[in-house]
């Protein structure tokens, strides 16, 4: 649905230039909810932007559901722009119209008959929970009530793609839960594809199917929100989850040296990432019974990612070095995520 690639963008003015984006690849499919989450600064509302061609890239190509934004002209690519929807941080409703006439507005602007406008008006209204706010005006609504306003403005003319720009950020976190639900029955109900920014990782843990971390005008990392929550490479990333799921090492361990090969006195500290249905099964009860030795939690964490369960757990084993290594070969057998932090002599550990 939307296949972005190379996409530089720098803003000159007469004494410098600031390069906001620095060569992004990003590809959306269909029907898919797709995160992008950066820090201030890092250019995510710019490559939103460049989506639907209100930022024209400096070099690279944008195609949406099969048209190359970046080679058309002005009155095609108008065209295009009204199966584009997008909805703003700060709603961006005009005041001096009501709630029924702001949704109207683009579709007057678009030429539709008068009775189909009215039609689709009263449809939104009902979609987004505003039946009865229909001749307010948006100095009378709440912050929830005007984004509810502008996703049914967004949707009038019955748009393929819909862009979130920071569209939570102004919300309390109940009117944020509830904008999201909202968001996410209206892909399901219109299989629309759906691309936000945002800077809260909880917003991509609710409802996103896949994110993107950019930084500095770069992606730096990429993938379905289960596996950058469970697996995350990039520090930014580790910094932008550690509300949600920490990757940290316990204070105990500030002043450890790792060793990256066993010794006849040391333990093994390893990350488990549990996804799904292992999340629920007992591998260390089991990996314990099974090679006998001891296993203790310096960390766990459960939650779910929609509706999969997910789970973070980090262990130090001890025992036998032979059965250390049964054990984490046993593991690494399982359908979970490993990763060996390394091995701590015992001595150093019981003193730290």
């Amino acid at each position: 649905m939307i296949e972005l690639t190379g996409i530089e963008k720098v803003y000159n003015d007469r004494s410098s230039s600031t390069h906001a984006l620095k060569g992004v690849d990003l590809t959306v499919r269909q029907g898919e909810i797709y995160g992008i989450i950066g820090k201030s600064g890092a250019g995510k509302s710019t490559l939103i932007r460049c989506i639907n061609m209100l930022e024209q890239p400096t070099k690279g190509t944008v195609i949406v559901d099969g048209n190359d934004l970046t080679t058309m002209p002005d009155n095609k690519l108008r065209e295009i722009r009204k199966k584009i929807g997008m909805i703003f941080q700060h709603f961006n409703l005009l005041s001096t119209r009501t709630v029924a006439q702001n949704i109207a507005f683009p579709l007057e602007l678009a030429g539709i008959n008068k009775q189909e406008i009215e039609k689709r008006v009263s449809n939104l209204l009902d979609l987004v929970g505003l039946a009865d706010k229909k001749d307010q005006y948006p100095a009378q609504l709440s912050g929830g009530q005007k984004q509810r306003v502008g996703i049914a403005r967004a949707l009038a003319n019955q748009p393929k793609v819909l862009l979130c720009d920071e569209a939570t950020s102004a919300l309390d976190p109940q009117t944020t839960k509830s904008i999201l639900e909202l968001l996410k029955t209206i892909n399901q109900k219109f299989a629309l594809t759906i691309v936000l920014i945002t800077h809260e990782m909880q917003v991509i843990k609710e409802i996103c199917d896949k994110v993107a971390v950019i930084e500095d005008g770069v992606i730096i990392e990429q993938g379905t929100v289960i596996d950058v929550f469970t697996r995350p490479e990039a520090p930014t990333t580790r910094d932008f989850i550690r509300n949600i799921i920490n990757h940290d090492l316990p204070d105990m361990f500030n002043k450890t040296t790792f060793l990256s090969e066993p010794t006849a006195d040391s333990n093994l500290v390893v990350r488990l990432s549990f996804i799904g249905n292992s999340a629920e099964e007992p591998i260390i009860s089991s990996m314990i019974r099974r090679f006998n030795i001891d296993a203790s939690i310096l960390y766990a964490n459960i939650d779910h990612i929609q509706n999969t369960p997910f789970g973070t757990l980090l262990l130090e084993l001890s025992g036998e070095q032979g059965a250390q290594q049964n054990a984490l070969t046993y593991l690494n057998a399982q359908e979970l995520g490993i990763e060996v932090i390394g091995y701590v002599t015992r001595f150093n550990r019981a003193v730290g």
